[in-house]
């Protein structure tokens, strides 16, 4: 069993191959926002790191989203193809889910915010649950970042009072952050960044997760994947309130 793995959520694009010993291959491309470019030939690269043949796939999983709009659909739709091609299943990883696998020894709550600009973030608050299982303590979706710190408030009141930020939403809003948990009523919390090796969006971690989504079961057609925007993109926002103001008149 080989899962190829495609991450392109992020501002570096990454594939990555699992087998179902847990062995992991992966290939990373540092040229930020070139993923239709770059992303074949990284699959080859890693192939060929894993001494496989692309015939030797049994799955191919795309990191889903959110995170950049054109990034998620390229990912998604060279999966989509490859699995067409191949005749094989997808598994559609939630990108925020597989931020777990950056840090796996982590026993805090962990929050990964990608930033949407204007004070929003795409964000969702995780911790280990048993069994190795993902629980999700704060909704997965597109917040302000006042409404999710918040959330997380009430969370870590209950729960434990430490969690771990991921994502490029940290170099946007750290600042925020501290003061947030600076302020009287979260001086007790404990929060961390996390540092540059597993800030960011990786292709091992979605393999991890899709291998467990794997032994689970959960898998699709290829036409059944689909993106996860968590919101629409400018363009079309604006063409819905240009459409709405010429409905009223």
């Amino acid at each position: 069993m080989n899962i190829l793995a495609i991450e392109t959520t992020g501002a570096a694009a990454s594939v990555a191959v699992i087998n179902e010993k847990g062995q992991i291959f992966e290939e990373v491309c540092r040229e930020t926002l070139n993923h239709l470019q770059f992303l074949m030939p990284m699959v080859e690269k890693v192939l060929e790191k894993s001494k496989l043949h692309i015939n030797d796939l049994t799955a191919i999983a795309a990191s889903e989203g959110p995170g950049s709009f054109t990034g998620i659909r390229i990912g998604v739709s060279s999966a989509r193809a490859l699995a067409q091609a191949l005749k094989l299943e997808c598994i559609s990883v939630p990108t925020l889910k597989s931020f777990l696998f950056n840090k796996e020894e982590y026993q805090g709550i962990y929050c990964p915010i990608f930033n949407a600009r204007r004070n929003q973030v795409y964000g969702g608050a995780y911790k280990w649950g048993d069994s190795h299982s993902i629980q999700e303590v704060v909704e997965g979706k597109a917040y302000m970042l006042s409404e999710i710190l918040d959330l997380l408030a009430q969370v870590l009141e209950k729960e434990q009072n430490e969690v771990t930020f991921f994502g490029d939403g940290v170099e946007a809003y750290q600042s925020q952050i501290e003061e947030w948990q600076n302020s009287s009523l979260n001086s007790n919390i404990q929060i961390n960044f996390a540092d540059a090796e597993a800030r960011y969006q990786k292709s091992s971690s979605v393999a991890k997760l899709a291998l467990e989504l794997y032994k689970e079961g959960k898998m699709c057609q290829f036409n059944d994947l689909r993106p996860n925007y968590m919101r629409k993109a400018e363009a079309e926002r604006k063409l819905d309130e240009a459409k709405a103001a010429q409905d009223k008149r």
